[in-house]
């Protein structure tokens, strides 16, 4: 997981990247390269899939969607991970919509082919393992930082781990979006960007949001963004 100041990484899926070569030949061949376009639904609550996706570029949103249309962001997933990690439980369906959120790239991999691989590969078996705990860890955190904290800490901290996740400082988000992330009201999204644009740490337009000053972001996030970078950084470096 990046450094809040570091440069934007290599976009290459880390797990993938990570696995001894003669390893990744031998099922190479099925992964199949695909785009991911902002806004595509990769897997609809409730629904089973086939596939999975290891991340190569941009990021996807699990949300949690509400009886009466209201939704909230519950994880975000990267080019540290792969979309449809379930199904290494037995699990071909979740309660959650995932959704590209930054459009990028992936390779995408039947769950036959991920399960086989999973359980015949010693090294596959430890990384995607790893990547389960660290998810976890973002998970719950985010789950005691939205009860416990303030919308200006949750939006800082879901400012810096979307650029953890993206690997760049430069976001393609809509205040319209990050108000649903958030769970909030889009007035609340403009009201907590301003003070933190007027103070220098980021730059707010249309349809984008830029990173400017990370570690002052940070000062002004939460703990939880620290519990999950490090988190991520001690179980995959």
């Amino acid at each position: 997981m990046s450094d809040p100041t570091a440069t934007p990484r290599h976009p290459a899926n880390l797990i993938l990247s990570l696995l001894p070569t003669e390893e990744l030949d031998r099922f190479r061949r099925h992964l199949q390269p695909v785009d991911l376009v902002q806004g595509q639904v990769l897997y609809e609550a409730g629904v089973p899939f086939s596939e999975v996706y290891f991340l190569d570029q941009g990021m996807i949103s699990v949300v949690s969607i509400m009886e009466n249309g209201a939704s909230i962001e519950v994880g975000t997933i990267g080019n540290e991970g792969l979309a449809g990690l379930s199904v290494i439980l037995g699990v071909d369906a979740v309660p959650y919509r995932h959704i590209v959120q930054v459009a990028g790239r992936a390779r995408k991999l039947s769950t036959t082919m991920l399960t086989s691989e999973f359980w015949h590969d010693r090294h596959l078996r430890r990384l995607i393992n790893l990547y389960h705990a660290a998810f976890n860890t973002q998970v719950m955190q985010g789950m005691a930082c939205n009860g416990l904290h303030s919308i200006e800490q949750r939006c800082c901290r879901w400012l810096l781990n979307t650029q953890d996740r993206v690997g760049c400082v430069e976001l393609n988000i809509t205040h319209d979006f990050l108000a649903q992330m958030l769970g909030v009201r889009r007035a609340s999204v403009t009201e907590v960007l301003r003070p933190l644009q007027d103070e220098g740490m980021i730059r707010a337009k249309r349809g984008k949001v830029l990173i400017l000053d990370p570690k002052r972001l940070a000062d002004a996030s939460c703990e939880c963004y620290r519990i999950i970078r490090r988190e991520y950084q001690r179980l995959l470096g």
